[in-house]
């Protein structure tokens, strides 16, 4: 579409030589210029621009009656504020004084006689081009200030409105610091409500741990009585039974003990302090060096970000992290833990990562909640809970954990610890 619309450009060629016009035009025509005047005239320029209203000159400076800085002169004076006429000089005068002389007068570019018909073609093109921005930037302009000419108008409605809004917002705003003294009421209200309910989980959690062992007390010390008294008359089956009651009695009671620390674990106060993690997992390993060594388990600690947080919760993570790790590897063949962290600008993530039993990635989202467990208990011992209860510490710190699994290849778990904000905001 612009090669077009350069093709059909006006071109006046101006030199006292017909045979050097000649060229020029043959050239141009064979380049597909058909818009095309030349004189040898140079005082009939000036009437020649007027009729043909030119998009390019090709002037030459030397010639009879009026030369080429004269009708340069001449057009400048006919020249609005706005216009932009490309004159490309044609000379056999190359010297500094007459190329600053015709830059000065309003010449665009030159070329030397005898001239390359290549670079003349080139020449003109690109002052065409130029000359075609031009043209489409006044154009742009007189639209942008139309443009603006009607966003003027449009703005002084809006004023107008402006006003009445200034006025409803005004009333708006009355408005919402009477609802902002109701919500904080409101608040006020549901604080205390909330205590109120604390309370009550305490109450329960006391119950709990009160009301609900006694039973199981009561359960144990009974199948004890039973399996004292007589028990070389009991069958098989008799005593399986009192077994199982026993064992159940004992798992419920660990659930008891499980589920009262995952409830004190959302209340507990955090103590943030800074974390040596390095010293914190030699510690707890050290816990687990008796099955780690008696299994011949490969315990590879890489680098360990130290952190901030409450000591104790996350030695809590780190050891339930670990004894995963050391339990769901009980079956495999050459068991490998892998230890480490990275960070970023924002947060620390640590991970464990074993070679044992894995998981499927479906369930992923299960790991994390109370009592659910993707493997069997009789496969590997357990209540469900070590998980739910990292998760509570990392949330409350903050953070948040992922986990990776393939069923028989082994599972990583990750947890992401926030960077203390040392802008203090």
């Amino acid at each position: 579409m612009i090669n077009s619309t350069l093709k059909n450009a006006n071109i006046l060629i101006v030199d006292d030589n017909e045979a050097n016009i000649e060229i020029i035009t043959g050239l141009l025509e064979y380049q597909g210029y058909s818009n095309i005047i030349s004189t040898t005239d140079s005082r009939l320029v000036v009437d020649m621009f007027r009729s043909f209203n030119p998009d390019l000159i090709l002037l030459d400076l030397m010639m009879p009656h009026l030369s080429g800085f004269e009708v340069m002169a001449q057009l400048k004076e006919l020249s609005t504020e706005h216009s932009y006429l490309p004159v490309l000089v044609l000379t056999a005068d190359i010297t500094a004084e007459a190329k600053q002389q015709a830059l000065v007068c309003g010449a665009s570019d030159f070329l030397s006689k005898p001239f390359d018909l290549t670079e003349v073609g080139l020449r003109i093109g690109n002052l065409l081009y130029a000359r075609h921005l031009y043209v489409e930037l006044l154009d742009h302009n007189e639209l942008l200030e139309e443009k603006v000419r009607e966003r003027t108008i449009e703005l002084e409605k809006n004023n107008v409105e402006l006003v009445e809004a200034r006025e409803i917002a005004e009333e708006s705003e009355r408005k919402l610091e009477k609802l902002n003294s109701v919500l904080e009421q409101r608040v006020r209200d549901r604080t205390k409500q909330l205590e109120t309910v604390n309370k009550e989980l305490e109450a329960f959690s006391y119950s709990i741990s009160h009301d609900l062992r006694a039973p199981l007390r009561h359960i144990n010390g009974f199948i004890e009585l039973l399996l004292e008294l007589d028990s070389t008359h009991r069958s098989e089956e008799e005593l399986h039974f009192l077994k199982v009651i026993s064992g159940g009695a004992a798992e419920m009671s660990a659930l008891i003990d499980a589920l009262l620390t995952f409830s004190r674990l959302k209340n507990t106060e955090l103590r943030k302090v800074a974390i040596n993690c390095s010293s914190l997992v030699a510690q707890v390993l050290k816990f687990f060096e008796p099955e780690i060594t008696s299994r011949n388990i490969i315990v590879n600690v890489g680098k360990l970000h130290d952190c901030e947080g409450d000591e104790g919760l996350v030695r809590q993570v780190w050891i339930n992290l670990i004894s995963n790790a050391v339990k769901y590897t009980g079956k495999t063949a050459d068991p490998v833990i892998e230890i480490g962290s990275t960070e970023n600008e924002k947060e620390i993530v640590y991970f464990v990562r074993d070679n044992g039993v894995g998981f499927d990635m479906q369930y992923s989202k299960k790991l994390f909640g109370v009592f659910q467990r993707l493997h069997k208990a009789s496969d590997f011992e357990g209540i469900g809970i070590g998980l739910a209860n990292v998760n509570s510490i990392v949330t409350r710190h903050g953070g948040f954990c992922t986990a990776e699994g393939v069923p028989r290849q082994g599972a990583t778990f990750y947890f992401h610890i926030p960077k203390p904000d040392k802008t203090g905001k």
